[in-house]
């Protein structure tokens, strides 16, 4: 109880630094956030999984802030963790090894010390923190703020349905026994490629909470860059087929991309990459790959412009919702056209002259907010493992053909002709209005906002946290007959609500 009381006031007082962070960078630019990055790596767990996934951001640079946490330095004593691991394999060390490293690396669930075994062979051992179990599922109550520095996921997708994607992933990154069978599968699936090395599970020193695996020589990321631009270039085409393959092909997607994850090295003139960690592994289902790679077909080809139903019923085949697509139909065609841009271009692409941020709020402004609530929970681990392999070819910096590598993945994949869901109905009857208004504001600035097609007011109740359905009836608003109201008017344009609470203010129309 204590522990978990202690874990509570830890990231109570993590939100306050990445508070005090945020506050700082609009006053002054990038500050010192030394005291943040050193709570994330003490408190591990999802802390220091979110600060992984900052340190991609940094791949280009020289100043590393994040980057740290990747490999952060060991928290338990040598002492410790040797007792631990003794625990989980039930004999002393000098049963299995000849020598292991008192140095150990910190990752967010466990800890890896270097050894040899007696036969000779390197190997690394990778150990569970005691009690990191219960702090990660505790870390997943407080999951609401701790997406804060992730872009505002909070407000991007449902929590709930967050909560149990990042649930379900971190809880099979707990059982090692998982991991172990990660690897294998990987090493199956690389096997004829000579430029990935998978490590080697060594079974009877692995087990629920203990992994021993083959150690995989390499130098880190930040090395890469000096290197020469065709081994560069080879790199980069060897990261791009191995997520086009772990996508399309095999239908199981290394999903954790941070810099730490992954080791490098030349080899006759090649460029080698070597996988660390297999906790985080996304599994596509097959109807899912096959819906994706007919949309990535539909923008090469032309496709994606026929219609604007077309492009709907792909991303709802995707699991989009796509009553919070129907407004932004008509754009979902060129924003297709910019998240694929490289796949689109017949030479080699130049990732400095693609603006996948800027294009994206280009095309969609203030939809934005429609297309973020509209994604499915289950995309959250393909999208980061696509932003992260764009990030480490933009700092690679070496012009590679993506449709040459797409058109070699495809042959192993079904493209979905057709979206396997039917367009869009016409909506029933006239209606006065075309759509549904949904704008929350803070201190007078806009943090929400949101358009659905005129319709959806039938449903409003489904669309209003059950807590501002509760502030409501407090404030006599009953929701139930303003839709009532709504439907006899057929629709027609006018103020459902607006309810104001402090500096916070929820206003609801038909326009």
């Amino acid at each position: 109880m204590y522990a978990q009381v202690d874990r509570s006031w830890q990231l109570g007082m993590l939100a306050k630094d990445m508070a005090r962070g945020r506050l700082r960078r609009k006053r002054a630019g990038d500050q010192d956030r030394l005291p943040l990055v050193e709570r994330m790596g003490a408190l591990h767990g999802l802390p220091q999984k979110i600060g992984q996934i900052l340190s991609l951001s940094e791949l280009s640079r020289e100043d590393q802030t994040y980057t740290p946490l990747t490999e952060y330095r060991a928290t338990l004593p040598a002492p410790a963790a040797f007792a631990e691991m003794e625990k989980q394999l039930g004999r002393p060390l000098d049963a299995y090894f000849r020598q292991m490293d008192d140095t150990g690396i910190s990752a967010s669930i466990g800890q890896v010390h270097r050894a040899v075994l007696h036969d000779g062979r390197k190997v690394a051992v990778k150990v569970q923190y005691p009690d990191i179990a219960e702090s990660v599922r505790l870390d997943l109550r407080a999951l609401g703020w701790l997406t804060a520095p992730m872009g505002g996921l909070k407000r991007g997708f449902d929590l709930k349905s967050y909560q149990r994607e990042v649930g379900s992933m971190l809880e099979e990154e707990l059982d090692y026994r998982h991991e172990a069978l990660m690897i294998k599968q990987f090493a199956a699936s690389t096997a004829e490629w000579d430029d990935v090395e998978v490590p080697a599970v060594i079974e009877e020193l692995s087990g629920d909470r203990i992994l021993t695996m083959t150690w995989v020589e390499g130098e880190p990321f930040s090395a890469v860059r000096r290197w020469p631009v065709e081994t560069r270039r080879q790199l980069s085409r060897t990261l791009l087929r191995l997520f086009l393959a772990g996508c399309f092909r095999w239908g199981t997607l290394h999903a954790d991309p941070h810099p730490g994850n992954y080791r490098f090295r030349q080899q006759n003139g090649r460029a080698t990459v070597g996988l660390l960690d297999f906790g985080c592994v996304k599994r596509i289902d097959e109807d899912l790959r096959n819906e994706l790679a007919g949309l990535l077909e539909d923008v090469i080809e032309g496709r994606i412009e026929q219609s604007a139903d077309r492009a709907l019923a792909r991303y709802a085949g995707m699991g989009f919702r796509q009553d919070m697509l129907e407004p932004i139909a008509h754009l979902l065609a060129p924003l297709s056209r910019v998240l694929f841009e490289p796949f689109h271009a017949p030479q080699p692409f130049s990732l400095a002259s693609w603006s996948l941020g800027k294009g994206v709020e280009q095309i969609l402004g203030n939809f934005r907010w429609n297309f973020r609530f509209a994604g499915p929970a289950h995309l959250i681990f393909l999208v980061r493992a696509y932003q992260g392999l764009i990030q480490y070819l933009q700092a690679l910096d070496t012009p590679i053909d993506w449709r040459e590598a797409w058109e070699e993945t495809r042959q192993d994949c079904t493209p979905s002709l057709e979206p396997a869901r039917p367009a869009r109905q016409e909506s029933r009857g006239a209606m006065k209005s075309k759509s549904l208004r949904i704008r929350v504001s803070e201190n007078k600035r806009m943090k929400v906002d949101l358009t659905f097609g005129a319709r959806c007011a039938e449903n409003l109740s489904d669309l209003i946290p059950p807590e501002l359905l509760e502030k409501l009836r407090q404030r006599s608003i009953d929701v139930d007959e303003t839709v009532r109201k709504v439907v006899a008017s057929d629709f027609e344009p006018m103020e459902l609500f607006q309810l104001e609470e402090g500096s916070k203010s929820v206003r609801v129309w038909l326009e």
